[in-house]
């Protein structure tokens, strides 16, 4: 009798130990855990808003770590299964919105790097559109003339779709803006086609869907995308007034300490030599092929690259080249850059895509600029932003009236974006962000 208690009392005991060891290590793995604990190294600072988000996230992780893809939806799969033969086909994504700095981006990557049970996908939205652009593109290269004129019968949108969901089952998008209308008028039948092959996205943004595209051209052909996004993604709002970035960085380990400087050319030679061993002097150019084309920017060393704001923002560059710029430098050295405003749009837009592009890759900026980094960009309005202006109404036949109902003169989207790239240019300042390895291309 005893032995016979005694050997439950051992099995009941090793039982408990097993259970509290492997909750224990489910804890463990949680991405809540992780995000405490870089709060207890006083890395982070626990905010309300970022553990509402960690709870949605950490129950889409089980949900995707138990996925199963929907069956065909052919005539002999809907006969012989039953109406939902998983729950997995109905797993909601999130579409996250609220200021810059609030750490809605870095709670997604969190997120991201510890989900490994399904293909994966990581960009910024407006990389994704371009792809699937791009993708269009090549299908339509394949097909005879005579079915590419025959609009009725003749849509891409569904082979695309399923090409993209072959390869991936979760997409997480940085930035989920849409300003252009061409991305606008496919958005609906394009996520109609992924949602209904299973893929779940994760997005970040800085509108509520309802004001997506808010006043763009064709809004009415873009609206039934918005009901699509809310049944499929929960909606979380975590606007903070609080920019975390904004804090004051610790010293890097370069030469003068910072990466932003105030018309000081010389540090950055200085910083150059530090990086590469080589004097910028020693530097060559190097032609970077992409696309079937090449471009020559700068004089660079390895994968450091030395060049002017006159060539990185004042030409002809795109988000295809920034990305290519992207992919073979880790560090990127910039000399002579102005002070940015409304009356050099075109170089402000750049930049804001340059600074978004190296920030999604971890690329390590260096700039030598005439003012502190705080008057970068000075929103003030002036007379060629006004001739700017009149001169896009005049090519979009817009009158007076209809152009003030449109973004042309609210422009939040770009305030928005403005507003991003500054506080991501603040975080690139810091010794944590200079610590992280380089990203060749989006994850």
């Amino acid at each position: 009798m005893i032995f016979y208690l005694t050997t439950i009392f051992l099995l009941t005991t090793i039982f408990l130990l097993t259970t509290i060891f492997l909750l224990t290590a489910i804890f463990l793995l949680t991405i809540i855990f992780q995000y405490q604990a870089e709060v207890k190294r006083g890395k982070l600072r626990e905010d309300g808003k970022q553990l509402v988000l960690l709870k949605y996230l950490d129950e889409l992780k089980d949900d995707l770590d138990n996925f199963r893809a929907p069956a065909s939806n052919s005539f002999l799969s809907r006969l012989f299964s039953s109406s939902r033969s998983s729950s997995a086909e109905v797993v909601k994504g999130l579409y996250v919105y609220g200021n810059v700095g609030c750490g809605k981006t870095m709670l997604m990557d969190l997120f991201y790097d510890n989900m490994d049970s399904v293909s994966k996908q990581r960009t910024h939205f407006h990389d994704f559109m371009l792809d699937v652009h791009e993708r269009i593109h090549e299908y339509k290269l394949t097909l005879p003339p005579k079915h590419i004129s025959d609009r009725k019968n003749y849509d891409p949108i569904p082979v695309v779709a399923r090409h993209i969901a072959s390869e991936t089952k979760l997409l997480c998008f940085d930035e989920f803006q849409v300003t252009d209308v061409a991305d606008a008028m496919i958005l609906k039948r394009l996520f109609e086609k992924l949602f209904d092959a299973g893929v779940v996205m994760i997005a970040t943004g800085n509108r509520k869907p309802d004001d997506l595209y808010k006043n763009g051209l064709q809004r009415s052909n873009f609206l039934p995308f918005i009901p699509l996004l809310k049944s499929h993604c929960v909606v979380l709002d975590m606007d903070s007034v609080v920019d975390y970035r904004m804090t004051s960085p610790k010293p890097l380990k370069i030469p003068g300490g910072k990466s932003f400087v105030v018309d000081n050319n010389t540090i950055l030679d200085d910083i150059f030599l530090h990086l590469t061993n080589t004097t910028v002097k020693d530097a060559v150019p190097r032609p970077l092929t992409f696309l079937g084309r090449q471009l020559t920017i700068g004089m660079s060393v390895d994968k450091v690259l030395m060049t002017s704001f006159k060539e990185i923002c004042e030409g002809t560059l795109g988000s295809s080249d920034y990305r290519a710029i992207a992919r073979e430098y880790s560090h990127v050295l910039i000399k002579d850059f102005p002070q940015l405003s409304l009356g050099n749009k075109s170089s402000l837009r750049r930049f804001i895509i340059m600074m978004d592009t190296f920030y999604d890759r971890s690329v390590k900026l260096v700039i030598s600029c005439e003012v502190p980094m705080v008057d970068i960009i000075t929103l003030q309005d002036t007379h060629q932003a006004a001739e700017d202006l009149r001169l896009l109404m005049d090519d979009l036949g817009l009158t007076q009236e209809e152009a003030e109902t449109m973004n042309l003169f609210t422009g939040e989207d770009e305030l928005f974006s403005q507003k991003r790239a500054l506080s991501r240019l603040h975080e690139m300042q810091c010794l944590d962000y200079w610590d992280l390895p380089h990203q060749k291309r989006s994850k």
